[in-house]
């Protein structure tokens, strides 16, 4: 039961980092699709070779947008009527199928670029590779590549405490306690380690006389604010 719900936490935290991660992965040369072909059969079981072609794809989805913003941002400004002269229909048709050329050949050479990326041997893991520097150096080469490799490798790592993200004795402070009085806290934090102890001790069920401590203490601190906004007593 324990460990159910521990994976269940970790699963919770788990989804939603690892498609970044593994993108991550992908751009490491010395990685590439490799390090997901031996991981997620470790990881996902039979689901493994749907779990490699999804961050494939996420990756060409990347390379897209990316692709999309750069050809967005060198299309020269509309000219202004009055400025300039009136393009006529066949005119601007013709400059229609022009854009559409554009980004079709674009989308190809996007879809190329990450294809002969892959198709590269991995790079031999030494101590003094840099993964920026071999970027910047080859992004005449790949340079949709190396623009989501500057971003993505950018982020930061996080961590997160393990006894506050996994504990299942479930946590001390909710919302509405957080913005409790320091002394109504420490009330509450001491009163549940009297319960823990004496439930070790086999004096009673902690679950049903926790239950009922933090139903009071809930009760007497909505008491307490309403008489503070409000500036009435409330007596029993």
């Amino acid at each position: 039961m324990m460990a159910t719900r521990m994976m269940e936490k970790f699963q919770n935290y788990w989804s939603g980092v690892h498609d970044m991660m593994g993108v991550a992965a992908v751009l490491d040369p010395r990685k590439k699709m490799v390090v997901l072909s031996f991981w997620f059969p470790k990881l996902y079981g039979e689901e493994s070779s749907a779990q490699v072609s999804r961050i494939k794809d996420m990756c060409y989805d990347l390379l897209n947008d990316y692709q999309h913003i750069k050809l967005r941002d060198a299309q020269p400004t509309a000219p202004s009527i009055g400025t300039t002269a009136i393009i006529d229909d066949e005119a601007e048709f013709d400059a229609y199928v022009d854009t559409i050329a554009v980004a079709e050949d674009s989308s190809s050479s996007v879809k190329y670029e990450l294809d002969h990326y892959l198709k590269e041997p991995v790079i031999k893991n030494t101590p003094e590779f840099d993964i920026l520097n071999w970027w910047k150096v080859n992004g005449f080469v790949y340079p949709t590549l190396q623009a989501i490799a500057r971003d993505v490798l950018a982020i930061p790592i996080s961590t997160v405490a393990s006894e506050s993200a996994f504990s299942n004795s479930g946590r001390i402070l909710s919302p509405h306690r957080s913005r409790l009085n320091w002394t109504t806290v420490e009330a509450l934090m001491c009163a549940r380690s009297w319960l823990w102890a004496a439930e070790n001790n086999g004096i009673f069920r902690v679950a049903e006389e926790i239950a009922t401590v933090l139903n009071e203490m809930e009760s007497d601190d909505e008491a307490e604010l309403m008489e503070g906004c409000l500036g009435y007593h409330f007596e029993d």
